[in-house]
């Protein structure tokens, strides 16, 4: 992998182990596991992976026209980076686990509370099940990221996780049937949700004075600091074995529900028989992560002409007047879900796209983890962090001596986003959608 800085080429471990300070130095903190190449322009930070070629499928092509190619090595094991490794060396779990891995036959772990986390969480279920072979996971989940889980490898159960006071009986009724739990969100809460379940080993982050509901609570999190999100969820196995290898967030579909992402997109009797694309103008986390609707908009114009594109727009239902922003710029037609579609029929739609051009949002890393091509455009938050997690994605950041500033809002104009050009969002996407993957 080559890194490209303002002063030359630079050394995995350099690109890593940069700071805030030196931000305008060098691209990423991170290097993805991938074969890619990073250019700094100085008018944007773009990542520019070199795609992996797949040989034409021969089923989902032929449901549709214009089709996906199949994704390649979706599904491949691939060994931690060393900085990674190194990094997990400094890890001290407060207990020593020692049980049989063969006996563990019930694992539950408590999810994460919002999409992009939670599908960031999906390599420690592949560890998991590589530590405990004989396990069934349990998902205790939030409704709203509870679908993502439905299809993956492993899991048996999915307990919805409710808000208000009957959170506290789902989890007495849970108490007695589990080996191992695990909490990913670093809140009180999740720690003392394990707690009440009674499970005999209870591993999270030492975070938030959680020492006394965990069995074994990790610490050092802190020296995790500059990687990946990835990763930081992958150090809690630490505590139960470690981990040397690790599978990519990857998300599980049903043929049937690829099928009718397929059905639905050629039922829409929109004009044309070019690419389908998709638009996902929105962001939960606040404005400082959305690009302006109408740049999003001019970019649709501009796909339709040269490509003869057809536009997907997809989000949520707190979307809806960004996604009828866009639409008011855009003067033909275009297929709008947002708001009108659960997760598992989003999922479904998504893996059919060409190219998805998205803000720093759920949608994003669901769509890296179904080895969409995509652009992912970038405010206030950091790549490097939370980045989509493929080889197939562009990523797009103007750095501004603020940044990253993590803010939901801005009060001096969110120069970073108004600084990313339709030209240059434009350039990415073709250069997805000329080459065909």
């Amino acid at each position: 992998m080559t890194f490209i800085c303002r002063r030359g080429p630079c050394t995995p471990f350099h690109a890593l182990q940069v700071s805030r300070r030196f931000m305008n130095n060098c691209l990423f903190r991170l290097p993805l596991p991938y074969p890619a190449k990073m250019f700094y322009n100085t008018s944007a930070v773009s990542l520019y992976a070199f795609k992996e070629r797949a040989s034409d499928p021969d089923g989902r092509a032929s449901r549709m026209t214009h089709a996906p190619k199949e994704k390649a090595n979706r599904h491949k094991d691939l060994p931690l980076p060393p900085e990674v490794r190194q990094r997990f060396q400094q890890l001290q779990a407060s207990r020593r686990f020692t049980r049989d891995p063969e006996v563990v036959r019930q694992v539950l772990v408590r999810a994460p509370n919002w999409v992009g986390d939670a599908v960031m969480s999906l390599p420690v279920l592949a560890g998991l099940r590589r530590l405990f072979p004989l396990a069934e996971i349990t998902m205790l989940a939030v409704r709203r990221v509870a679908p993502l889980f439905a299809a993956q490898p492993g899991v048996t159960e999915i307990i919805h996780y409710p808000s208000g006071r009957g959170k506290w009986q789902v989890l007495w009724d849970l108490r007695g049937r589990f080996d191992v739990a695990l909490a990913l969100p670093n809140s009180m809460e999740s720690a003392l949700g394990l707690w009440l379940v009674g499970v005999p080993s209870r591993v999270g982050y030492n975070t938030d004075a959680r020492r006394f509901f965990l069995k074994e609570a990790v610490s050092g999190h802190r020296d995790l600091a500059g990687l990946h999100t990835v990763f930081y969820f992958l150090g809690l196995l630490k505590a139960l074995g470690g981990v040397a290898t690790f599978r990519p967030p990857t998300l599980f579909l049903t043929p049937e529900e690829e099928f009718n992402g397929a059905r639905f997109l050629e039922e829409s009797d929109l004009p044309g028989q070019g690419p389908w694309v998709g638009l996902s103008p929105g962001a939960t986390y606040g404005p400082a992560k959305r690009w302006e609707p109408s740049r999003f908009a001019a970019l649709g114009r501009e796909l339709q002409r040269e490509f003869d594109a057809r536009l997907v727009l997809l989000g949520g239902k707190a979307e809806r007047p960004v996604a009828e922003s866009v639409k008011e710029h855009l003067p033909g037609p275009v297929v709008d879900l947002v708001g009108r579609t659960n997760l598992r029929q989003a999922l479904g739609i998504l893996s059919q796209l060409h190219l998805l051009v998205t803000n720093d949002s759920g949608l994003m890393h669901a769509a890296a983890a179904l080895s969409v091509p995509l652009v992912a455009l970038f405010g206030s938050t950091d790549p490097g962090a939370t980045g989509p997690f493929t080889s197939r994605a562009t990523v797009i950041r103007h750095l501004q001596p603020c940044s990253p500033c993590f803010q939901r809002t801005c009060e001096v104009g969110y120069p970073c986003l108004t600084a990313i050009s339709v030209d240059e969002v434009a350039a990415a996407a073709r250069a997805w959608l000329k080459d065909g993957s």
